[in-house]
């Protein structure tokens, strides 16, 4: 019953686990909405820590195995898997007020695809971090850069998730969980039974994400590159005819532009953190809404349960 009076309600609050997030290693879920920061793949491949790295290698495999089901002739099933890979609802990151996200469909999966046959880097050796995508597909980005990340990294987030349960004594229960990558077998298993915590209202599956691979934006993003890198003038000279589009065009036919960029973010991946989960308020604004809430009645009257949730 508690549990109702609860306003966004996260996780811990739910089974009165009473942890600061400053303290914990995860990034605390909230039960109806998502967290407005994305897994960033290239947080792993700048980690001192070589399980991380080792993840990123393990990520970066996976990715790429498209590409050899491409070669193999095995098209159809590189779209269907990537497809799988595009929506990871149990992390609850983005932006999604109901934690329920949509994949992509299979025209922009076969786009995607059709990188590792378009692009020779690609097509000879692959992708070195696939955040890369973004410069040359329409519709990618960050929130299906993370996506793709937390689903190839699903099995370790999982073994992470039970960790941290049994460190905290949060419930969990039996899960079906759909769709975990078997990097033995090159493809998604339709379905793993694991103890995970649930969301009460619904019973579905949550997983944990590191909190020290989040971040607001990837670090090897469209709106960087746009900003600080991209050859505008050479794309078009007329400010208001430089549009996305011919942006990635020209990007297709110009990888070394693109290359160009990813050294560059790798040569200052010393400047690369990870984004706080939430920002401190000053003591005096504290304080004053703090003030503001003991002084709203209860219940509904003048609309003081709206005026509640705005604070």
């Amino acid at each position: 019953m508690a549990a109702t009076l609860l306003i966004r309600p996260r996780l811990t609050d739910y089974h009165g686990v009473h942890a600061a997030q400053a303290d914990l290693d995860f990034a605390i879920p909230f039960l109806d909405e998502d967290i407005p920061l994305y897994l960033d793949p290239f947080m792993l491949w700048r980690s001192p820590s070589q399980q991380d790295q080792a993840l990123h290698t393990g990520l970066i495999n996976a990715f790429n195995h498209l590409g050899v089901l491409v070669e193999q002739g095995k098209e159809a099933q590189a779209i269907e898997t990537l497809i799988i890979a595009s929506e990871c609802d149990e992390v609850g990151l983005g932006t999604s007020l109901t934690r329920k996200g949509k994949r992509i469909g299979a025209d922009k999966a076969r786009e995607i695809i059709d990188l590792f046959k378009a692009i020779p880097r690609y097509r000879k050796s692959g992708f070195r971090h696939f955040e890369e995508i973004q410069f040359f597909i329409e519709g990618i980005s960050k929130d299906r850069i993370s996506d793709i990340g937390c689903n190839f990294l699903k099995s370790f987030l999982i073994d992470f998730t039970i960790e941290q349960c049994q460190k905290l004594g949060v419930p969990t229960q039996d899960c079906a969980v759909e769709h975990v990558y078997d990097a033995r077998l090159g493809m998604f298993r339709r379905e793993v039974g694991v103890p995970l915590p649930v969301n009460p209202e619904n019973g579905s599956p949550i997983i944990f994400v590191p909190k020290r691979w989040l971040r607001f934006a990837p670090w090897i993003s469209y709106d960087d590159y746009f900003e600080k890198h991209c050859p505008q003038d050479e794309i078009s000279h007329k400010p208001e005819e430089l549009t996305r589009v011919k942006v990635l065009s020209y990007n297709r036919q110009n990888y070394g532009v693109i290359d160009h960029y990813i050294q560059s973010k790798e040569r200052t991946a010393d400047d690369c953190a990870n984004d706080p989960l939430f920002s401190q308020i000053p003591v005096t604004s504290a304080k004053r809404v703090f003030a503001e809430i003991k002084k709203l009645p209860t219940g509904k009257i003048n609309g003081a349960d709206a005026r509640l949730q705005t604070h």
